[in-house]
C-alpha cells in the first residue's frame, strides 16, 4: 500500500470515528433519556389506612364511625400505551388493597417524552389536565431547585414541587422533592360515592367525635342555624416525598400521605369536620431494591452513551491523526552511497 493511500485510509477512518462519536453523543444519548415507548413498570407499596365506616355512620354509631390502623398494600402500574413523536400516552393505574376490598384508580396522561411534563394529547385522546406539570415521572438529571410543578389528580390542581436536598438510596445519589397539596376534591371517581349533604341530626351526633375547632364552632345556636340537610364539601390533603435518582430520574423510593376531609360552613367559616379516608404508604423494600437495580442498569447505559463511547472513539481518532502527522514530519537522511564525495562534482 502506498504512503498516500495509507494516509487517505487513516484520515477516512478518523473522520468516521468522529462522526460516529457525534451521533452517539448528540443523537443516541438524548434518545436514551426519553421516556421509552415500551415502559411498563409496577411498583409495590405498603402502609395503613383510616376509613369512614358508612354502615356505622348510617346506624348512628358515631363512636365507631372511623376505623384506623387498617393494613393496606398498593400496586401502581405505569404503562406507556402509545407514542406520537415526542408525546407519550401513559396510563397510571393504582389499586389499594384493604383486606378483601380493592380500590382501583386509573388516570391517563399525555407526557412530553423528554421533560416528562404534561403536554397536549393526540387527537381523540382524553387525558388529565396536567399540561406543564409532572405527574408520574421525573426527567433524568432533574434540576436541584424548585422549578418543577406537580399535577394532583385528586384535586385536579397544580402545585409547586419543593427541592429539599440529597440522600442515598440503594447506593445511588438521589434528589429529594416534597409535594404538599391542600385543595377541594375534584376527582369525579372519588366524589361519586360521597354524600353531598348529611342530616343535621347526624352532624349533631358527630360533634363529640370532631376536632376541637369544629366542636367550638358547632355550638347549639350554630347547629340550629345550619340548613337540613347540612351541605358537605371535601378537601384533599396530600404530602408526597420522592427520592429521585440524580442520573436517570427513576423514583427509587417514595412516601405518600393522602387524606380526604369532610367540611361544611359554620357562620361563614369553612370548618373541617372529620376525615373520610386517609392512606399512608411507602415503597416496599423489595421494590426499592428492584428500582435501584433498574437505575444502575439505566445509568450504566447513559454513561456509556454520553461519556465513555464518544470519548473512546474521539481518542482513537486523535491517535490515528497524531500517527499520521508524525509519519509525515519524519524526514529520513539519504543513503550514504548516494552522497557525492568531498570536492566531487555532481555533473559529468
Amino acid at each position: 500500500m502506498s504512503a498516500h493511500r495509507s494516509s487517505t485510509v487513516l484520515i477516512t477512518v478518523a473522520v468516521v470515528l468522529v462522526a460516529v462519536a457525534t451521533v452517539v453523543r448528540f443523537v443516541l444519548a438524548p434518545n436514551a433519556t426519553k421516556l421509552p415507548d415500551d415502559t411498563d413498570q409496577t411498583v409495590h407499596y405498603a402502609g395503613e389506612a383510616m376509613m369512614l365506616d358508612s354502615k356505622a355512620l348510617q346506624f348512628g354509631d358515631t363512636a365507631h364511625a372511623l376505623k384506623s390502623g387498617i393494613p393496606i398494600t398498593v400496586d401502581r402500574r405505569l404503562q406507556v400505551t402509545s407514542t406520537h413523536g415526542d408525546t407519550a400516552v401513559l396510563k397510571d393505574a393504582t389499586t389499594i388493597h384493604l383486606g378483601k376490598q380493592s380500590l382501583p384508580s386509573v388516570k391517563t396522561y399525555a407526557l412530553d417524552r423528554e421533560s416528562r411534563r404534561g403536554t397536549s394529547p393526540p387527537a381523540s385522546k382524553s387525558v388529565e389536565p396536567s399540561r406543564g406539570a409532572l405527574s408520574s415521572a421525573f426527567p433524568p438529571d432533574a434540576a436541584q431547585d424548585n422549578s418543577y410543578r406537580y399535577y394532583d389528580s385528586l384535586t385536579r390542581s397544580i402545585v409547586p414541587i419543593r427541592y429539599t436536598g440529597t440522600a442515598k438510596r440503594e447506593g445511588r445519589a438521589v434528589n429529594v422533592y416534597t409535594i404538599t397539596v391542600s385543595a377541594p376534591v375534584k376527582d369525579p371517581a372519588v366524589l361519586k360515592p360521597l354524600p353531598p349533604a348529611l342530616p343535621k341530626r347526624l352532624v349533631t351526633k358527630l360533634r363529640p367525635e370532631l376536632g376541637s375547632t369544629a366542636r367550638a364552632r358547632l355550638t347549639p345556636a350554630a347547629l340550629s342555624a345550619l340548613p337540613n340537610p347540612v351541605p358537605i364539601a371535601y378537601q384533599g390533603r396530600s404530602t408526597l416525598v420522592a427520592y429521585i435518582d440524580q442520573q436517570t430520574g427513576i423514583a427509587i423510593d417514595q412516601t405518600v400521605s393522602r387524606t380526604v376531609v369532610a367540611s361544611t360552613t359554620v357562620g361563614d367559616e369553612p370548618t373541617s369536620l372529620m376525615p373520610v379516608s386517609s392512606f399512608t404508604f411507602g415503597v416496599t423494600p423489595a421494590s426499592v431494591r428492584e428500582l435501584g437495580d433498574k437505575a444502575d442498569s439505566a445509568g450504566l447505559l447513559l454513561t456509556l452513551l454520553t461519556d465513555v463511547t464518544p470519548l473512546v472513539l474521539l481518542a482513537v481518532a486523535a491517535l490515528l491523526l497524531i500517527h499520521l502527522l508524525q509519519r509525515r514530519t519524519r524526514r529520513p537522511d539519504a543513503p550514504a552511497s548516494q552522497k557525492p564525495a568531498l570536492g566531487e562534482s555532481t555533473t559529468t
